[in-house]
């Protein structure tokens, strides 16, 4: 009896240790995993992550477009809100030569008429009232009051209320007692003026 357990006892011993080694020898052989398998693992979970990135990059501009669009149609509203710039029409000559006879003349051509009145012989002195006074029958009354220092030109009309009174200090500026001169006196008082002075030149 005890040399058949004997028996059975190494049979199951040198079974034990042939799977013992069967197992070793099976674990030496299985290779590691490679670099190669680890690339080909990466590239697989790359692949898979593309589309994903592909398509969040396809939606971005998609949403960014609206924006834009609505950007440009407000710039496009604000364009069309402002009124287009009006074009300043220069003045023809006529209007301008109709514009500078409702202006008084430059105080320069009344001293220079002023002079002439106080210095030509033929201009005539009241003593007495300290005046130059030169007079064109039916046309022009031209008086210089020394002691006011004053310039006083009628015309002689037919009928009195055409009559005209144009008024100048010495230092040519137009006198009147209201504040704004109506531009027919001062387009009647510059021709006044220079009829007088074209008199004078004579």
């Amino acid at each position: 009896m005890s040399n058949n357990y004997l028996s059975l006892f190494c049979l199951l011993a040198l079974s034990v240790s042939g799977c013992a080694q069967h197992m070793a020898k099976q674990d030496s052989t299985t290779p590691p995993p490679t670099a190669a398998s680890n690339q080909q693992q990466d590239d697989t979970q790359a692949k898979a992550a593309a589309p994903e990135t592909a398509k969040a990059r396809d939606t971005a501009p998609a949403a960014a477009a609206p924006a834009a669009t609505d950007a440009a149609q407000q710039a496009g509203n604000t364009d069309a809100a402002q009124p287009a710039a009006k074009t300043v029409k220069s003045p023809t000559p006529q209007e301008t030569a109709a514009a500078a006879k409702l202006l008084p003349l430059p105080p320069k051509e009344i001293v220079d008429t002023i002079n002439k009145l106080t210095t030509l012989s033929r201009v005539r002195y009241l003593s007495r009232s300290a005046q130059y006074d030169y007079y064109v029958g039916g046309k022009i009354d031209a008086r210089y009051d020394i002691k006011k220092s004053q310039l006083v030109v009628t015309n002689s009309p037919a009928d009195a209320k055409d009559a005209i009174k144009c008024e100048y200090s010495k230092n040519g500026k137009m006198i009147s007692d209201k504040k704004a001169i109506p531009g027919q006196k001062i387009e009647a008082c510059n021709k006044l003026i220079n009829e007088l002075g074209l008199y004078l030149e004579r």
